[in-house]
């Protein structure tokens, strides 16, 4: 009989809205730590935060998926390292949709527990009896030194199976607690930097058969949020980070702009036609992306609670509304950045991190220019090619 957690019940958007501060006191300690700061860390975990992903007797949030994104955003916007932490843990509680219920539970059942996980199948997983034999080294592994249990992706051998990545291989999903996780300390970087994105290896470990998992398990529990498709939900996850950042730039150009006010008749930063411009443009596009993102996932949302099939057009809005969001965002950062002046060039301005931060957060798979093509098929009617597409 599963047991339901004691856990915070506060609604995402709320909840980022409380951390927002404390994530806004500690970007100097996330940034130069290199991981988010301890206080944040516990205030995430406080919230719930880490946890939306999964199921609500495990502390999961089960409802509106727009919510999520707009958490992100404002996470984002306060430090981009926590947004990213969050909508990390959210794909890693994700995944858990696949274990069975028992197997669910002994994963997930510590509310002070984090995840970390890694969809590069940069691993071996040597078929043995009762389950696997894990080896292997993950890169980009964001916040793999706060985390207890790791979801890392692996070519599966043995039993004839193909021995390297390519047609005919099997790949899957293990769960594998922190003690079997060694740390490489490589995560040195620019932007993203609180992240923690550092390399783990794992050396010889045994996963029993219930800790393993591919997008072709049955889903333990059914409802109208464990439905939805991970691939384009995780994109736009990435967008709402994107957009989020965005935002802080917006913001504090806006601030500068009243707070470097000068008597006299020489022309401040807000007299700028370039500046006026800039920022003009920038409100127009984040209302406009954000509201085409939010309304591309409500429309999956809807369909969820009907328990219908997504067509292909209705996942291509999401996929196409995401990567068009992150890229107007990156472009407009820049376009803050350079419209500043000198002042964006100094730590203590948010458009300098911000600068930084989106262009790592665009570095990400799930957000490349690629799926826009795969949304075009689908608005041609051509079925979609890309592995994620419609997961």
């Amino acid at each position: 009989m599963r047991k339901s957690l004691e856990i915070s019940s506060i609604a995402p958007l709320d909840a980022a809205n409380d951390v927002f501060t404390t994530a806004l006191a500690h970007r100097s300690e996330t940034e130069n730590s290199r991981k988010l700061a301890p206080k944040l860390v516990a205030h995430l975990k406080e919230t719930g935060l880490f946890r939306m992903g999964l199921p609500k007797f495990l502390g999961g949030w089960e409802d509106d998926p727009v919510e999520v994104l707009k958490a992100y955003e404002i996470l984002s916007s306060g430090e981009a390292a926590a947004g990213w932490s969050v909508w990390n843990n959210h794909l890693a509680c994700t995944f858990g949709r696949f274990l069975n219920e028992e197997s669910m539970y002994e994963v997930y059942n510590n509310p002070s527990h984090v995840y970390a996980n890694s969809a590069r199948p940069e691993g071996v997983a040597q078929i043995v009896p009762d389950g696997y034999r894990i080896n292997g080294r993950w890169t980009l592994v964001s916040g793999c030194e706060l985390s207890d249990w790791f979801v890392l992706r692996c070519l599966v051998t043995g039993e004839g199976l193909p021995t390297v990545l390519g047609p005919g291989a099997k790949l899957k999903l293990f769960f594998i607690p922190k003690e079997a996780i060694e740390i490489v300390d490589t995560w040195h970087v620019g932007g993203l930097r609180g992240t923690g994105s550092h390399d783990v290896i794992v050396k010889d470990w045994f996963v029993k058969e219930s800790y393993a998992v591919d997008f072709e398990s049955p889903v333990a529990i059914d409802n109208d949020y464990s439905r939805l498709p991970i691939g384009c939900y995780n994109s736009a996850g990435n967008a709402a980070i994107a957009l989020g950042i965005f935002k802080a730039a917006m913001d504090d150009l806006v601030n500068i702009c009243f707070e470097r006010i000068t008597p006299g008749n020489s022309p401040d930063l807000r007299d700028r036609e370039r500046v006026q411009n800039v920022i003009a443009k920038s409100k127009a596009l984040h209302k406009a992306m954000r509201k085409q993102l939010h309304d591309a996932m409500a429309v999956i949302w809807e369909e969820s609670k009907k328990g219908n099939r997504y067509t292909d057009e209705q996942l291509a809005d999401v996929w196409s509304s995401s990567v068009q969001a992150a890229e107007i965002s990156r472009g407009m950062v820049s376009e803050i950045y350079a419209a500043a002046g000198t002042v964006s060039l100094y730590n203590e301005n948010r458009i300098e991190r911000a600068h930084r931060d989106i262009h790592a957060v665009l570095q990400h798979g799930i957000i490349q220019p690629h799926w826009l093509n795969q949304a075009g098929m689908a608005y041609l009617g051509i079925q979609p090619k890309g592995a994620m597409f419609r997961i």
